[in-house]
């Protein structure tokens, strides 16, 4: 096969798996009609399909025949509860959450201590391959051009995995699917290769990879690529930047078919990948010439001229990225999707509208309830996907295809409108990242708010930002890290100016903050912010992938909890 797939051979290979994302897309449709009839209906095959599993015995699923008994028997859960249940499935014993078969533990990034597993199972591996390859599909054949099949995408996907004693993976999903391909892993690399610019060097990296080369480096071969889908927008914003700080070395080593001696990985990668490439150096001249100025403009659309849509998690919690995206790289050429809200954990909701924050909830993929957020832990005021509430916020909470029943995702979710008679949401924040220092409940969503804020006043580019909540003083507070765009964005912004605006917006934005510092006990002092070295966030990444973590489950640090992440951030503060 060339380098690059002919033009006939992609559409050929979307077009064979068309009637699929159309009846996938359709099939939503009419789930979306009877949003909560669909899922009930699947609360009740999973406790029939599982009643003699030994949580099943435990909690009487035989004998559950409505919602209301299933919330009466069954116990709302947090992770160190079936904590031991899944050690014991990953060292093989059967039928102890889950009936359903598997072979493969997902992973989770976690935010302390260790990693969490959740079983793969085949249901809800064919969950994810639904929504996420076929509906997706679909969706865009629906709303966008169809010459969308005359290229291909750009995916960031990529993931590793270990093997446990029983012989059962663990891992990213993405890292075990050359599993279910005849031939394995070099089967899988010719054909993603025909749908996607990303060798499977890239998606199924030895350790040591720097992976984000070679991603961009077969991407940027291909000018008709006409997708790029990440995990996150940030992952985005990411290769955009990285393009910018690298173009002069990657157009020579695509004009050289070469692979530049500063990219880190193992020997066989290099060997392996060097057999694949070639000289181009016509494509190396259309780069050059699109480059003759410096990459300080919307490039993007130049590059890759058949683009039509970024897909990721972005808007709302993650605007700053896409806001980024729009202004310095891609202009309004480049249409969103935004991605719903997808875990190891399961699928929850799919996009149903370009350019669109809100997502609608998918019945059929998990059954879900919805704690109001001011219910603490009050499960009895759990409602149903039919009893919710425009404009109110609530945390998610999940029964599963993997053997998690009424699991507290920590997902705080508002409820925006519907979609048919489906109700349409968007992620607000992590409610187990809520800091409560001397009793103020400060939201990841009201720090946002607030950098978002100064930012606009001080009138620089924002990026990222991180905070510690520094609690080793007489008054403990908050320290935000701010990453501006690039380092003259900062210019005559002093970091005193900066403190000032975020700390007035913080006040504003929760009052309960505000309060504690109005009080003449002084509760908490004043936060405190710093500047970061421009692409702080992007090195953070980087080395965590190189360690081995997903990419597509590395989400932003709002809250610095870990010591090596409080170094790794304090150590690039820009002192300029």
């Amino acid at each position: 096969m060339s380098i690059i797939p002919d033009k006939e051979l992609v559409i050929q290979a979307h077009k064979a798996s068309l009637g699929n994302s159309i009846k996938a897309y359709e099939d939503f449709q009419e789930e979306s009609m009877h949003p909560m009839e669909t899922n009930e209906a699947l609360l009740m095959q999973i406790l029939k399909d599982n009643k003699d599993t030994e949580y099943g015995k435990k909690y009487g699923f035989e004998d559950i025949h409505s919602v209301k008994e299933y919330q009466e028997r069954v116990p709302v859960i947090e992770y160190s509860d079936i904590d031991p249940l899944l050690e014991r499935m990953l060292a093989g014993e059967k039928n102890i959450l889950t009936a359903y078969p598997f072979s493969h533990m997902c992973e989770t990034s976690g935010t302390v201590g260790k990693q969490k597993l959740v079983p793969l199972t085949d249901r809800q591996s064919a969950v994810f391959v639904k929504y996420n390859r076929y509906y997706t599909d679909g969706f865009v054949e629906k709303h966008l051009s169809p010459e969308w099949i005359e290229g291909r995408a750009f995916a960031t996907a990529e993931g590793t995995h270990h093997t446990a004693p029983s012989g059962i993976t663990c891992g990213s999903a993405s890292s075990v699917m050359a599993k279910y391909v005849n031939g394995g892993k070099e089967a899988l690399g010719q054909m993603m290769r025909v749908l996607y610019t990303s060798p499977v060097e890239a998606s199924i990296p030895e350790p040591g990879t720097q992976t984000n080369y070679i991603h961009i480096r077969f991407a940027l071969m291909d000018k008709d690529i006409t997708g790029i889908i990440s995990g996150f927008y940030l992952q985005t914003l990411q290769v955009f930047q990285y393009i910018a700080d690298n173009y002069e070395m990657l157009i020579n080593d695509i004009e050289k078919g070469t692979i530049d001696e500063s990219i880190m990985m193992p020997d066989s990668t290099r060997e392996s990948l060097l057999a694949k490439l070639e000289p181009m150096p016509k494509r190396a001249a259309e780069l050059r010439e699109i480059f003759k100025n410096g990459s300080d403009f919307q490039f993007v659309p130049k590059i890759w001229p058949k683009l039509m849509y970024l897909q990721g998690v972005g808007g709302d919690g993650f605007a700053v990225y896409s806001r980024n995206i729009k202004e310095h790289f891609t202009g309004d050429a480049v249409a969103n999707i935004y991605s719903g809200i997808t875990a190891s954990e399961g699928l929850w909701s799919i996009p149903v509208e370009l350019e669109s924050e809100d997502c609608a909830l998918v019945p059929g993929s998990a059954f879900m309830e919805f704690l109001p957020v001011e219910a603490g832990s009050d499960f009895s005021k759990c409602v149903t996907m039919d009893q919710v509430e425009v404009g109110k916020t609530y945390e998610l909470i999940i029964t599963n295809l993997c053997g998690y029943y009424r699991y507290r995702m920590s997902d705080a979710v508002q409820v925006t409108g519907y979609y048919n008679k489906t109700p349409r949401v968007r992620f607000m924040y992590r409610v187990n990242k809520t800091v409560n220092m001397v009793g103020e409940k400060t939201t990841e969503k009201a720090m946002q708010l607030s950098v978002e804020a100064a930012a606009e006043e001080l009138g620089f580019d924002l990026v990222d930002y991180t905070m510690y909540p520094d609690q080793d003083r007489a008054k403990p507070r908050y320290e935000f890290l701010v990453q501006p765009r690039i380092e003259s964005d900062r210019e005559g912004i002093s970091e005193e100016a900066l403190s000032a605006s975020i700390e007035k917006w913080l006040c504003h934005f929760n009052a309960e903050y505000g309060f504690g510092q109005a009080e003449s006990s002084g509760r908490i002092a004043p936060s405190v912010s710093y500047w970061l070295q421009p692409e702080s966030t992007f090195l953070y990444r980087d080395i965590q992938i190189m360690k081995g973590a997903s990419p597509t489950q590395l989400k932003p640090v709002r809250v610095i909890s870990k010591e090596e992440q409080k170094k790794f951030f304090y150590s690039l503060r820009d002192r300029s």
